[in-house]
């Protein structure tokens, strides 16, 4: 068995609230590491951050950051997965999975949207969400550099027979086949992505796996004036630990694996 000190955070009695320690025990077998959204915007073998658009991990600071913790946190989880013989799980956005075959394995069917059977709904403000996201990202931001050209870290990229996936039923098939039911997450961003999109704790929860969280092999969308407290990924973490699960450190999954 995976043995691994983690915590979550206590909410009641709401006079007792705090973080609590916890051992938890999983089998490896039934264990899947999960990288999700590991961009290369700002490292070695990707684009750039443009200081004209607000996309990726947004600014240089957490660019850095997250290059780091692919480098060193995520990487030698991943190393010391294999070496464990745990599955290592990719989730990637569905503009990357594009540009890769092996992403393409068993996606969902089309919606009746995307098939052509039924309308989809026009907006209630027309060009409303768009010039706000002209506003936050950059006008065209989607099919300019250094988005349009992002793909997985070469760092974190992988190896052949390893599930990579974008979308959540894709991903449950994958897991489910190779009988997986504990998720152990990291990635970016903690505060959006980990979350909330396809494959993220929010939608496998939901399905009724247990998740984990790695909380230093991740960061949020920080600015460069919370970069420094990590008030976004302290928050995001914090969510994590009251609503769905247990966090671990990276150097305790490490240690587990090399014990098995």
């Amino acid at each position: 068995m995976l043995t691994l000190p983690t915590r979550y955070f206590r909410t009641i009695p709401l006079d007792e609230q705090g973080y609590v320690a916890e051992p938890a025990e999983l089998d490896p077998a039934r264990t899947a590491l999960v990288a999700m959204h590991c961009w290369n915007i700002g490292c070695p073998d990707g684009p750039p951050v443009d200081p004209g658009l607000w996309v990726g991990m947004g600014g240089r600071e957490a660019s850095a950051e997250a290059e780091r913790i692919m480098r060193e946190c995520i990487r030698p989880a991943m190393d010391a997965a294999r070496a464990g013989a745990i599955v290592v799980c990719h989730l990637e956005s569905a503009t990357i999975a594009a540009r890769h075959p092996e992403a393409q394995e068993d996606v969902d069917p089309p919606a009746p949207v995307e098939r052509g059977l039924c309308p989809a709904p026009l907006p209630a403000v027309p060009g409303w969400r768009e010039a706000i996201a002209a506003r936050s990202h950059g006008r065209d931001y989607d099919t300019r550099s250094p988005y349009a050209r992002m793909d997985r870290a070469a760092v974190v990229a992988p190896v052949p027979g390893e599930p990579f996936v974008y979308q959540t039923g894709q991903m449950d098939r994958a897991l489910r086949r190779r009988g997986i039911e504990s998720l152990v997450y990291s990635g970016f961003a903690t505060d959006m992505c980990i979350l909330r999109a396809e494959g993220g704790i929010e939608p496998m929860a939901a399905l009724g796996y247990r998740v984990f969280l790695l909380r230093d092999a991740t960061v949020g969308v920080e600015f460069a004036d919370t970069i420094e407290e990590r008030v976004a990924t302290r928050w995001a973490i914090r969510y994590f630990e009251t609503h769905y699960g247990n966090t671990m450190l990276t150097g305790d999954f490490i240690a587990a694996c090399g014990a098995l």
